[in-house]
């Protein structure tokens, strides 16, 4: 069964891999670039205080900052360090077939050596997940975040650095641990503070 899974996988990693063009490759470094999460953090800080106090707005963003920060030391800590599953450029079967993302001659991107499970989705979907009742209001906002979630986790397969089953993964790690802090750690808190 796991070698059937295996086998899905690779497939669905070098279909999504080999539709590439340098264009797109471009597009996709962009989304799997950490810089881009800026303008995102300015919308997202915008359309808090279009509906919230200074207070509040200032409480859900250092509290989303909290969520990703947690989310993503237990996507390292305690899933990529202990799984170890190589990343598609580190494995010796399917890396040699991949396409890779350029930095310089001879400089593929390859990322760190363990990809499970990838971190940026895992990240995306907590911060998705714990401020979507904020956001509702603006429904053009969830779904304009929820496609950006989807681009980030598919930028890293296409970059050749995630299994799709990395960033599944780590996208429902990320959609539970929002949730969980939203609805349990945090729920209180956020009610107090208008």
């Amino acid at each position: 069964m796991i070698e059937f899974l295996q086998r899905i996988d690779n497939s669905l990693l070098l279909r999504i891999n080999h539709f590439n063009a340098p264009w797109l490759d471009q597009c996709m470094w962009v989304f799997s670039s950490k810089w881009i999460n800026f303008p995102l953090a300015f919308c997202i800080m915008l359309l808090l205080k279009s509906q919230f106090s200074w207070r509040k707005t200032s409480l859900l963003f250092l509290l989303a900052l909290v969520v990703i920060s947690l989310t993503d030391v237990i996507s390292t800590q305690l899933f990529k360090d202990f799984f170890e599953r190589l990343r598609p450029s580190h494995d010796p079967i399917v890396g040699p077939s991949l396409h890779f993302y350029m930095l310089g001659p001879n400089n593929p991107y390859l990322g760190g050596q363990f990809g499970f499970v990838s971190s940026h989705a895992a990240n995306l979907a907590a911060l998705f997940m714990f401020l979507l009742p904020f956001l509702k209001k603006y429904s053009y906002a969830v779904y304009a975040l929820g496609i950006y979630v989807f681009l980030v986790a598919y930028s890293r397969v296409y970059l050749g650095v995630h299994f799709p089953s990395d960033v599944v993964c780590g996208a429902l790690l990320g959609f539970a641990i929002g949730w969980l802090f939203r609805r349990h750690l945090f729920a209180q808190l956020i009610q107090k503070w208008d």
